[in-house]
């Protein structure tokens, strides 16, 4: 019984350490763990040998990419200049009357000086002749001295124009020589209260062409000045006649107004004061009148008497109720009728719009005149579109030269 006692203690102790060691064999061991992260010297080397093909790598691959992108570059500044010239281009384009002006403006390229070296040796393009330019009527051309003796007698506020020897009048020989190209249209263009701004004035009798006309204001000093000026550069003259609007007096055309009321006698005082102003001119054009003008008794005697006196007369047509144009017709005097006001909207627009309204009526009738005013937009307009019209067939003429050729409705 004690060995078998002590058999099972034996037993159980072994039992015991059978299960002690069963225990600490499902236990993670720590030599093992030890060794597993421990990292060996040759994956060391691997993972050092691996890192520096990669480096090798990543630089070949920058370092193959810089000349394209250099390349890139280069074309990028080549094609600089090009983007350049293009927006140049269109600046010029988009206001091509600038053209001439932006090209000379641009002497400050540091382009333009290789450029000049290069063709330095070059033979030099002649320079476009300035003349071939203008159109064939802008040839200087100056008129005669006024006025002829023969046709002017003193009166009690001036000189007076009259009849002349052998049929000698006041609108013929006054009147500026034109070439009669009778198949084309023509178009007159009278520029009016010439005397009233110097500046103005003198732009106008030096920029425009000479058919042009020239108004002259009768309130005013040294108007002679003026009229003798305009035809040392060709222009003829015409005398400006104040006559009487529908809203007068809160539109006063100045004091020696011939007003549709008034008898026969006064008028007549009132004009041979405005006739007396100044020598040497055509005719006569009415400044305002939309009253005075449609009134039969009050045209007739004005008319008449302008009519003995050599005269011609231009209907300004402030009314579509003027009957002017219709009695000078009646009695055998020459005359020239308004057809449009052209710059009553001082703009660019407006101006070419009223001036392609008169080719029109030109190409219909064969005649037209237009009225402007001597503002510095309206004598630029007036002068660039004179250039446009032998291509277009059209003749621009002197007032004188469309007397009795337009249509009276």
């Amino acid at each position: 019984m004690p060995d078998s006692g002590g058999n099972r203690n034996k037993v159980n102790v072994k039992g015991k350490a059978g299960n002690g060691r069963e225990k600490m064999a499902g236990e993670p061991e720590l030599p093992t763990m030890t060794r597993r992260r421990t990292i060996s010297p040759l994956v060391a080397a691997w993972v050092l040998v691996l890192v520096c093909f990669g480096g090798l790598f990543l630089w070949l691959s920058l370092t193959a990419d810089e000349p394209d992108k250099q390349k890139v570059a280069e074309q990028r500044d080549e094609a600089a200049p090009d983007k350049k010239a293009a927006s140049e281009s269109i600046i010029v384009l988009s206001d091509p009357e600038d053209s001439l002006s932006f090209a000379d403006q641009e002497t400050t390229s540091e382009e333009e000086p290789q450029e000049q070296a290069a063709d330095a040796g070059a033979e030099p393009e002649p320079e476009p002749d300035r003349a071939e330019e203008q159109i064939p009527y802008t040839k200087f051309i100056r008129l005669k001295e006024v006025p002829n003796p023969g046709l002017v007698v003193e009166g009690k506020d001036g000189p007076l124009p009259v009849l002349g020897p052998d049929g000698l009048v006041a609108w013929q020989e006054y009147a500026r020589p034109h070439e009669d190209l009778s198949i084309a249209p023509r178009i007159a263009i009278v520029v009016k209260a010439v005397g009233m701004n110097a500046e103005y004035s003198e732009r106008a009798i030096k920029e425009l062409p000479g058919e042009m006309d020239i108004a002259i204001t009768p309130y005013g000093r040294n108007l002679q000045d003026w009229v003798d000026m305009g035809r040392e550069y060709g222009h003829e003259a015409l005398l400006l006649v104040p006559m009487e609007p529908l809203n007068y007096p809160e539109n006063d055309p100045g004091p020696h107004t011939l007003m549709a009321g008034y008898s026969a006698r006064d008028n007549m005082n009132r004009l041979m004061w405005v006739l007396s102003r100044i020598t040497g001119y055509v005719g006569v054009l009415n400044e305002m009148g939309s009253k005075f003008t449609a009134s039969e008794n009050a045209v007739h005697p004005v008319l008449e008497e302008l009519h003995r006196r050599g005269l011609m007369f231009v209907d300004s047509r402030s009314s579509r109720y003027s009957v002017a144009a219709k009695y000078a017709r009646r009695i055998g005097m020459p005359r020239a009728l308004n057809n449009r006001y052209i710059d009553n909207v001082v703009s660019e627009e407006e101006i070419q719009t009223r001036l392609k309204e008169l080719e029109s009526t030109a190409k219909t009738y064969g005649a037209a005149l237009g009225i402007a005013r001597a503002f510095p937009l309206t004598i630029e307009q007036l002068d660039a579109w004179a250039r446009t019209l032998p291509a277009k067939g059209i003749q621009l003429v002197p007032v004188t030269a469309i007397a009795n050729r337009q249509p009276i409705r």
